[in-house]
C-alpha cells in the first residue's frame, strides 16, 4: 500500500503537470501564430512530429498525437494549403500517403523554435546548469516511463507505435 505522503506528493506533481500543460498549450498557440496566423495551435504539434519523426502516414501521426483522423485531416489540409507539408504516395504501399515537411514548413518551424529556445535561455538564466541538467534528465526518464507503462497496459501503444519509436530514439539520443 502506498504511503499517504507519497500519494500527496504525486498529487502535487499532477497539479504541477496541469499548470505545465496549460502553459504548453499557450506556447503552442504562440508558436503557431509565429509560424502562420492562419494555422491552429494544434498544427504546431503536427509540424513538430514530422520534424522529429520524418515523413509519416496519417495514421501514425494521429496515433502519436492522440487525435482522430478527421481532426488531423483538417489540420493537414490547412498546412498543405499554406505550403508547410506535402503528401506523396507511400513507396511501400501505393494505396497510402506519406506526409512530410516542405522546406518552407521546416524553415518556419525552426525559426519559431529558435526564438522559443532563446526565450527559455533567458528565462532559465537564474538556474544553475546542474538544475537544468537534472530537470532534463528527469523529464527524459518520465517520458520513457510513460512509454513503457503505455506499452505494457495498452497493446495499441506497443513497440510498433510511432510514439514508442520516437521515445526510444529520444532516449537513445539522450544517452549519447
Amino acid at each position: 500500500m502506498e504511503s499517504l505522503d507519497r500519494r500527496a506528493k504525486v498529487h502535487e506533481l499532477e497539479q504541477e503537470f496541469n499548470r505545465l500543460f496549460v502553459r504548453r498549450r499557450f506556447n503552442a498557440l504562440q508558436l503557431a501564430r509565429q509560424i502562420d496566423p492562419e494555422i491552429e495551435p494544434a498544427s504546431y504539434s503536427v509540424l513538430a512530429t514530422l520534424q522529429q519523426m520524418g515523413p509519416q502516414r496519417m495514421t501514425a501521426i494521429a496515433r502519436h498525437l492522440g487525435i482522430g483522423k478527421p481532426t488531423l485531416s483538417r489540420q493537414l489540409s490547412t498546412l498543405e494549403a499554406r505550403g508547410f507539408v506535402e503528401k506523396a504516395t507511400d513507396p511501400d504501399d501505393g494505396r497510402a500517403q506519406m506526409v512530410s515537411l516542405t522546406e518552407e514548413g521546416r524553415s518556419r518551424l525552426e525559426s519559431a523554435q529558435g526564438d522559443r529556445a532563446e526565450r527559455y535561455l533567458q528565462m532559465l538564466q537564474p538556474w544553475e546548469e546542474q538544475e537544468i541538467n537534472l530537470l532534463s534528465g528527469l523529464l527524459a526518464k518520465l517520458n520513457r516511463t510513460y512509454t513503457e507503462f503505455d506499452a505494457e497496459n495498452d497493446p495499441a501503444l506497443g513497440n510498433g507505435s510511432a510514439e514508442h519509436q520516437a521515445a526510444k530514439t529520444q532516449a537513445n539520443e539522450g544517452d549519447s
